[in-house]
């Protein structure tokens, strides 16, 4: 108890000496500028105390300085607010603002707020004092030098609603603030008592003064003074007569306070409590989403489970509901039942058409989901759904992080082709980019470890065939062919290909399928006309896959081969060289059928080899790629002109993997093989040598 005792006087010794003016002062004036058409007059404000406040005055003054002026300033200082709420962008991966809007942006409204504040002076200064409404324009001046920014100003108007209108002795003196006998009780307090009654609350709106202790600590958080904050903020919490209309707010600006302080599980505390202030669903959704993401920071998972939960319920925005439902997955690692579960609600979300605009950013949260069990074949398959769902116009786009992302889980997995192809699909200069010079050094050496596994595969590919039975290819190769010619638009029999004698001038009319002189059943009514009509499609334009332009690209095709004839008739042309490239002759030249044919093939193979065990060790240093790529070749080709180059690779791969007994043997048939040569010059390493120091001392 003398804790509490000795914690009370503490705070209210601390209220007077750091919070400026907390005692009265009635020298403490507020002066305000008359407006230009007014200045040599004699206004209503001036007039105040010279005639009685009688009823009728009284009742003409508070209508007008209420309809005409406080409302319409009132109504101003909202649209501005709506404003800035209505131009905030959250970041759901991240932390989210305690509010959503900022000083900053709302002070864009510069003009509009001087408007506001141009309309509280002037229904101050035209009007009777004694009005009831002196003190609400007074917090609507303080509240648009807040949002202008102008927070010293703020800070004095709110502070000189406290002393303007303070409890006064009979006589009109000022009693002391915070003084055991402010309100006629033996417990201190600083606040107004405010008349309760129903018919009260019908007439007329509540006094400002209360609500301006309020503003003084938002005033105090946004100039980051939490030391005068929380002072502010103890004394109302035990102030007795501190109103219970106003405990939310002040719950709310707990919640802020401790929001700044980092404090994150007791901001999550006193915001649950404040939720009652949230202006629509959308905020309501905003805070409970906030709530959750404090609690996960301070490790209550159930809470915070609970919290996304409820924002999943409340919320209106299908990215925040996406997120919730990632986010609270994430609290729930074990359970991999209700991890499935969400995982295929998210993609019968990304199904619908209320969240076509955001499947990309529903399938990527799907594949996050699968990355957290760690099925990265799952993930992949969503990663590539999220960036073919993604619209240019899309909000949140995540095409470039989906693309990014499947191009990293490929690298990491060692498949380098399909991870270059998966990084070109990005812009240059695309945001996602975190160090642009480093991808584009690894994009670089992705292309040249590309270049030489397809070259590997192909020629591998061409020597299999060639060492199939002539019957056997032939036969493959004319299904190949037919692929090809369909892939077209082109007949897949060459026997179908239409002469060109025969293409319709351009002054005939279309064939219409569809006009069989005939009366009866509509066409697709009909299965014997559909079937004659598709009969009479393909023995005149061939089987053709559903694309657009195919007619286009026929007539095309057709000209060209016009062309081609009309050249044959005039130059002679040997025969292999006309020979149309989707036939069977032009994939058979293509072959390595003879012993020539087959060495060349062998040799680029090998090549390619030695080129990939390169960008291994200098742009990857895959030790271990290099050895798996290289380890045969010394053995298979004894007297290769690029041997000394391979050795050193896997010299140098040996020796960086741990495999000191191997790097030995190689590096002594490195010496015995070119004993008495110059060993820098024979190897030609100047383009793949990395330079170890204690290696090159040992090689030499």
């Amino acid at each position: 108890m003398q804790k509490v005792i000795f914690a009370s006087l503490l705070g209210m010794i601390l209220l007077f000496f750091l919070v400026p003016g907390a005692y009265a002062q009635p020298s403490f004036s507020f002066d305000l500028k008359k407006p230009k058409k007014y200045e040599e007059r004699q206004l209503r404000s001036e007039k105040t105390g010279e005639k009685k406040f009688t009823f009728p005055r009284k009742a003409y003054q508070n209508t007008v300085t209420h309809y005409n002026w406080y409302f319409n300033a009132s109504n101003r200082l909202n649209e501005i607010l709506d404003r800035a709420k209505s131009t905030n962008v959250d970041d759901y991966s991240k932390l989210l603002n305690f509010y959503n809007y900022g000083v900053d942006i709302t002070a864009r409204d510069s003009a509009e707020l001087d408007s506001v504040i141009y309309k509280a002076n002037a229904g101050i200064l035209l009007h009777d004092l004694r009005n009831a409404w002196i003190d609400n324009l007074y917090m609507l001046m303080g509240k648009a030098y807040f949002f202008k920014g102008r927070l010293d100003s703020a800070y004095q108007t709110f502070q000189y609603i406290n002393y303007a209108f303070s409890p006064k002795e009979k006589d009109g003196y000022d009693k002391t603030i915070g003084s055991n006998d402010s309100e006629g009780g033996s417990a201190f307090t600083i606040s107004t008592k405010e008349n309760n009654s129903l018919l009260k609350k019908l007439v007329s709106t509540p006094p400002s003064r209360n609500e301006s202790f309020l503003w003084q600590i938002k005033t105090f958080l946004e100039q980051d003074e939490l030391t005068d904050a929380a002072v502010l903020i103890e004394t109302l919490r035990r102030d007795p007569v501190f109103p219970e209309r106003l405990q939310t707010d002040l719950k709310e600006l707990q919640g802020y306070y401790f929001y700044k302080q980092q404090n994150y599980d007791s901001a999550a505390f006193y915001l649950s409590q404040a939720l009652g202030n949230a202006g629509n669903q959308y905020e309501l959704s905003r805070w409970e989403y906030l709530i959750a993401q404090l609690y996960e920071r301070t490790g209550k998972s159930d809470l915070a489970v609970d919290y996304y939960n409820k924002a999943i319920r409340h919320s209106l925005d299908p990215v925040m509901e996406v997120f919730a439902r990632l986010n609270s997955i994430r609290q729930n690692k074990g359970d991999s039942l209700a991890i499935q579960r969400n995982i295929d609600e998210l993609v019968k979300m990304g199904r619908r058409d209320r969240y076509e605009r955001y499947a990309d950013i529903i399938y990527y949260t799907a594949a996050q989901i699968e990355l957290e069990r760690n099925n990265i074949p799952g993930a992949k398959l969503l990663l590539q759904k999220a960036a073919l769902a993604s619209k240019p116009d899309a909000i949140n786009s995540h095409r470039s992080k989906a693309y990014l992302l499947l191009g990293d889980l490929s690298f990491a997995m060692k498949e380098f082709p399909e991870a270059k192809s998966y990084y070109d699909s990005l812009q240059v200069g695309d945001p996602v980019i975190n160090d642009f010079q480093a991808f584009e050094t690894r994009l670089a050496t992705l292309a040249k470890i590309t270049e030489q596994v397809n070259v590997i595969k192909r020629q591998d590919s061409l020597m299999t065939l060639a060492k199939m039975p002539a019957a056997e290819r032939e036969a493959l190769l004319k299904k190949k062919v037919r692929a090809m010619r369909k892939a077209q638009g082109l007949a897949e029999d060459e026997s179908t290909i239409i002469n060109p004698v025969n293409i319709p001038g351009k002054n005939d009319g279309p064939a219409d399928l569809f006009n069989t002189n005939e009366k009866g059943d509509w066409y697709f009514y009909n299965n014997a006309l559909k079937s004659k009509g598709y009969t009479a499609f393909v023995s005149k334009w061939g089987k053709r896959p559903n694309v657009d332009n195919w007619r286009r690209s026929t007539a095309v095709n057709q000209a060209t081969v016009i062309n081609q004839q009309q050249q044959n008739q005039n130059t002679p042309v040997a025969m292999e060289e006309t020979v149309p490239q989707n036939s069977v002759e032009a994939l058979l030249k293509g072959i390595p059928l003879t012993g020539e044919q087959q060495a060349a093939s062998e040799d680029s193979v090998k090549i390619a080899r030695i080129e990939l065990g390169q960008a291994y060790l200098n742009g990857l240093e895959e030790y271990q790629m290099v050895i798996d790529t290289l380890e045969s070749f010394p053995a298979a080709n004894p007297v290769h002109f690029r041997l000394p180059e391979v050795l050193y690779m896997l010299f140098v791969s040996y020796r960086q993997t741990g495999q000191d007994a191997k790097a030995e043997q190689v590096l002594a048939q490195m010496q015995a093989k070119y004993a008495g040569d110059p060993l820098e010059r024979k190897m030609t390493m100047s383009s793949t040598r990395k330079t170890v120091t204690s290696e090159q001392e040992e090689i030499t």
